[in-house]
Parts: C-alpha cells; sequence; structure tokens
C-alpha cells in the first residue's frame, strides 16, 4: 500500500464523514493539514481571526445539521478559538476542532507557541485529545465526528503535535482501530420511548384542559417538524418555540406563542410539555409561576430538569416519541376556553408591540422596535437573522415570528458579541440560496468586523444591518450613571461613548461592500431593499438611540449589576428597582446601607 502522510489521513476522514467545509486560519503548526484538505477538495476558508472561524462551523453546523469543521495552529491560534468554543458548548453545537500543536520533543522546555488544548479547553468541550501516536488519527477523528453528533451535542477538540505528524509518512494498513466504514454512513435506529410511558403521556395530554408545549434546541437536531405538527393538528394544543427550534412550525400559526407572551399563559396552564428544550438560564431555570405539572421529553437524562414537578419524563428521539404520543391520544380536545385565554395574551403583546411602533415611527435617532418591524417586511420568509447586538437583537427576536427551521442563529447563553460576521460567513454558505442578515452592534462591528472582508473575499451576499448607537452598553447611562456618567467619575464618558456616528458604511464600501446610511425612519426600509437587491456583502449603518433600555436591566437577572454604586448618586429607577427593591429581595429584606 501507497504511504501517505498523516495530514491526508485528516482530511480523508474528515471528507468520508461528511465534511465540506473547513474554516480557520493557516499557521505552521497545522499547515500539514490544510494543504492535505485543499488537495483532498475540501472547501478551506481562511478567515481574519480565528474566533470568527469558530462561529462560522458553528453556524455551518446549525444550518446543515451535521458537525463543523474548524482549525488552528498551535497556541495563539488555539487560544484565540477558545470564545467560539464555550459558545458551541453552550449551545451544543457539534463541532470538531482540529488543532496544530507544538512539538512533543519540546514539551515543557518552551517549545514554539507551546500550548495545551487538553488543558485550555478541557470544560468547555466533549473531549479533548492531545495525540501522540500517529497510529492513531483515523480512529480518533473517525470518534470526534461520531462523539460530536452523540447527544448532548458538542465539540470535540484534537491536537496533533507538529514533529509527531508531519515527521514521516505512514500508510492506512498501520492505523490502529482503523475500519474504513464511515460512521456517517451507519444506520442508526430511532430511540422511542416505551409503551407503558407513551400511553401515560398521551393521557396526561387529553386529560389536560389548559395544556402548552415548550420546544427548544432538542426538537430541531431531531428533525421533529413534521411530527410537532401532527401532534399540533391532531389536538389543540398552544405551542412556543425556542431557539433552534423557532420556524420548526410557523409561529405566526394560531397556536404560536410568542416568547414574551409566554409567562401569563404557562401561569394558566395545568400541564406543560418540554420537548427538547435545556432549562436553564435563559429558561429562568425553570422557575416559571405557574401550578401546571411537566412531562419532559429529552433526548438525553441530561436534558430533563430536575427542579420540575415532572409527572413522567421520556427520553430518546424527540420526533419519534411525539408520533408515539400522538398515535395515542383522541382525535381532537374542546379546549375552546383555554384556547381563548392564549389567544387574548398574544392579543395584548401585538397591541403592545404595534403601540411602540407606531411610536418609533418619527423618533430619531431610530429605535430597535422600528428597525425590527422594518426588517421583518423586507426579508424573505426563510431568512437566516443572526444576533450580534445587545439592544436589537432583544427587540428583534422577540418581535420576529419565525417561519423556517434554522432562522434564528443566536449566542445561547454564552451571551457572546462579535460572533455575528463569522456565523454568517458559516450561515451562507450553508445555505447559499437564503438570505442572511445580521443584527450586529457597534460592538460587534469593533470586535468581528474585521472578518467582513472575508465574506467580500468569498463573494456572499450578507446584509450587515448596524445598530450604530456610539455607546457600550445602551440605556445604561440613562437608566442608572446620569448623563456623562458623573457617578464614576470624569473618565468614565470616553470609556462608555465610542466614537460618535462612526460610518461604517463608507469603511466597508472600500472593501468592495454595499453601503447604506440610515439617519431618517423614512430612508429605513428602502435602504434595506436595496441592500437585500445588492447581490453584494452590505453593511446598513442606521444611527441608533442609545437610550433604550434593555428588559434585562429589569429584571431579576441583573439583580448584581448595580448593588456597588452609591445609594445616594445613582438615578431614581435603578435605586428603585436594584437597591430598594431587588436587594431587599434578595437579603431578606435587608435595606442596602453602607457603613461610613
Amino acid at each position: 500500500m501507497t504511504d501517505i502522510w498523516p495530514g491526508e489521513i485528516v482530511a480523508r476522514i474528515a471528507k468520508e464523514e461528511g465534511a465540506t467545509h473547513l474554516f480557520g486560519i493557516l499557521g505552521g503548526h497545522i499547515e500539514w493539514v490544510i494543504d492535505n484538505a485543499y488537495m483532498q477538495g475540501l472547501e478551506v476558508v481562511q478567515v481574519r481571526h480565528e474566533q470568527a472561524a469558530v462561529f462560522a462551523a458553528d453556524a455551518f453546523a446549525r444550518i446543515n445539521r451535521r458537525p463543523g469543521v474548524c482549525f488552528a495552529t498551535a497556541g495563539p491560534g488555539m487560544l484565540n478559538m477558545a470564545t467560539g468554543v464555550h459558545l458551541s458548548y453552550l449551545c451544543r453545537t457539534p463541532l470538531v476542532c482540529l488543532f496544530g500543536g507544538s512539538r512533543e520533543s519540546e514539551a515543557y522546555r518552551g517549545s514554539m507557541q507551546e500550548a495545551y488544548a487538553e488543558k485550555v479547553l478541557g470544560s468547555i468541550t466533549k473531549w479533548t485529545h492531545r495525540i501522540t501516536d500517529p497510529r492513531t488519527t483515523a480512529y480518533f477523528v473517525r470518534k470526534a465526528f461520531k462523539d460530536a453528533m452523540t447527544p448532548p451535542y458538542g465539540p470535540v477538540a484534537l491536537e496533533f503535535p507538529v514533529d509527531l505528524f508531519n515527521f514521516e509518512p505512514t500508510s492506512m494498513s498501520k492505523q490502529v482501530a482503523y475500519v474504513d466504514t464511515p460512521w456517517a454512513s451507519v444506520a442508526q435506529s430511532l430511540a422511542v420511548a416505551d409503551q407503558a410511558s407513551v400511553d401515560r403521556a398521551a393521557k396526561l395530554i387529553a386529560q389536560a384542559k389548559r395544556p402548552m408545549i415548550i420546544g427548544g434546541d432538542g426538537l430541531y437536531w431531531s428533525r421533529s417538524s413534521e411530527a410537532l405538527q401532527r401532534l399540533v393538528a391532531h389536538t389543540p394544543i398552544p405551542f412556543n418555540l425556542r431557539r433552534m427550534a423557532r420556524g420548526l412550525m410557523p409561529e405566526n400559526h394560531d397556536l404560536g406563542v410568542v416568547s414574551p407572551a409566554r409567562p401569563n399563559i404557562i401561569k394558566e396552564a395545568d400541564l406543560v410539555v418540554l420537548a427538547g428544550l435545556n432549562v436553564g438560564y435563559l429558561e429562568g431555570f425553570g422557575a416559571w409561576r405557574t401550578d401546571a405539572r411537566f412531562l419532559q421529553i429529552g433526548e438525553t437524562m441530561d436534558d430533563i430538569y430536575p427542579a420540575l414537578p415532572t409527572e413522567l419524563a421520556m427520553v430518546g428521539d424527540c420526533g419519534a416519541i411525539l408520533d408515539q404520543i400522538t398515535a395515542q391520544l383522541p382525535p381532537s380536545s374542546d379546549r375552546a376556553d383555554w384556547l381563548k385565554t392564549v389567544d387574548e395574551n398574544k392579543a395584548k403583546y401585538a397591541g403592545k408591540v404595534e403601540q411602540e411602533i407606531q411610536q418609533a415611527n418619527q423618533a430619531v435617532p431610530l429605535k430597535p422596535r422600528l428597525i425590527s418591524d422594518a426588517v421583518t417586511r423586507v426579508a424573505n420568509d426563510d431568512a437566516i437573522y443572526i444576533a450580534d447586538s445587545f439592544t436589537l437583537s432583544a427587540f428583534f427576536l422577540e418581535q420576529l415570528q419565525a417561519l423556517a427551521p434554522g432562522q434564528v442563529l443566536d449566542t445561547g447563553a454564552s451571551a457572546t458579541f462579535g460572533n455575528g460576521v463569522g456565523m454568517a460567513i458559516g450561515a451562507q454558505m450553508a445555505a447559499p440560496n437564503r438570505q442572511v442578515i445580521v443584527l450586529i452592534g457597534d460592538g460587534g462591528m469593533g470586535l468581528g468586523g474585521g472578518d467582513i472582508e472575508v465574506a467580500v473575499r468569498y463573494e456572499l451576499p450578507i446584509v450587515f444591518v448596524v445598530y450604530n448607537n456610539s455607546m457600550l452598553g445602551s440605556g445604561l447611562e440613562d437608566y442608572a450613571y446620569g448623563e456623562g456618567f458623573p457617578v464614576l467619575g470624569p473618565k468614565a464618558n470616553r470609556g462608555f461613548h465610542l466614537t460618535q456616528d462612526v460610518r461604517y458604511d463608507e469603511m466597508y464600501a472600500a472593501l468592495g461592500c454595499h453601503g447604506e446610511h440610515v439617519t431618517e425612519p423614512a430612508e429605513l426600509e428602502p435602504a434595506l431593499k436595496r441592500a437585500l437587491a445588492s447581490g453584494k456583502t452590505a453593511v446598513v449603518n442606521i444611527i441608533s438611540s442609545a437610550n433604550v433600555r434593555h428588559r434585562l436591566l429589569d429584571s431579576d437577572n441583573a439583580r448584581e449589576m448595580f448593588w456597588h454604586l452609591p445609594v445616594d448618586q445613582v438615578q431614581p429607577d435603578a435605586r428603585a428597582r436594584h437597591h430598594d427593591y431587588l436587594y431587599r429581595k434578595f437579603h431578606n429584606g435587608k435595606t442596602l446601607v453602607m457603613d461610613d
């Protein structure tokens, strides 16, 4: 058998497992993998910052529902990817990360770019392994693809010391534990529930007078769109879809419930079905105000949240289990009063949004409600939206009614920013025929904007909608600190306030982008339409309000943000909310009084 280099084995196995694109940046310690990937016919997408490569691989994986692949050189390259790997880990995105490694023969002697991925990434990957025997290359690469796509999904990382892996050729016959059958081609049966559990679940739903379904990422990854539609068509149950599950059923469906309208509906429900939902910070750790009982369906026991009054937990393929339950349910149920209550809550929220849109219709600088409304009206029904703005994303994602699967890509509990450009590159390459729109703030532009050049270079018609409010932390000045940040002293103003009204449209026009500059409400919709029609990477620079309060600030989740500020100097709204109310609430009624 002809000898081949280990890099060819890496590229060949990745290709056999279904990889088509690799995202990263060249470097001496990983060049042997990159070169072989090119020679194997894979699309190697070279970005400008390694962080963007992970974001791109993450979005590519979410859209295609198969592992994304990213690569970086040793030391700084791997370290620059840590934030992106953290995002993918918390979002449970399947990734295979390939890292060059410093020379094993120089370990702990001050080798060039010496750092160890196992120690750095151990807590934010399913597993990370530094391979020190080239004969195990095929085994570990194939295992990485398998394990990344084994629930709960997540990133897996491999590190290859360059002196071991580009030292001499080898052969497939010398590979340990090697089989020539790609794991991706292995038929895998769906895990279903036992009949007794199915019967019990069907009985719980049939007897419930006020049920609702909350679906999460597990529904998306198990391709459960049709199963969910069959269940809802069979018996009327209001549904709320979260994160990647959004769009599995059109959210403008008569039974669809957007998340801001959800709390009052949960409060009145008597049964809540959690399907593929990871209950954590983004779900308030399940601390919903309700007397409802819960039916939980997850892909693994890790998906079953123990701190809920649960009648039944079912583990397996979410779509298969939903179909099992539907088959046992009576064909319909009279829930007219319940559905009327649901509709009233939905109408109340919709009316609030419409009122805010009208109020923002003439406001200058532009408000996020108006921008959100304009974007959804001009975009295609299956457009992919990527969230990368603390302020605009919050309003847009709660206002959006997703109509197609894979339509909303966010950062989950990692709350990263600067992710939008990289994720847009991966999403557009995964779905070249869909519009990709990034909702990005000037903070995200500063952190990740350099990779817009990559979008131009690869001729990707991504539209970047920039919420340009010249501010870090929208609303904080007006809400807590006062104009000019007097509580913090004279140096704070230059820290929070960015360079005023930067012309991002002109900056990126120099790279070849289509640019639009918007300062008035009447200019917004025509500018968005021109950007989408340009067929080019586009930057729509919108001069936006810096004094819009994110609703996070008024929630218990922000409880520790401002307690350290002097009680007598903080602004009235923040003092009333945080010092007078939240501090007492979380300190058993104790008043916040600082000793001299």
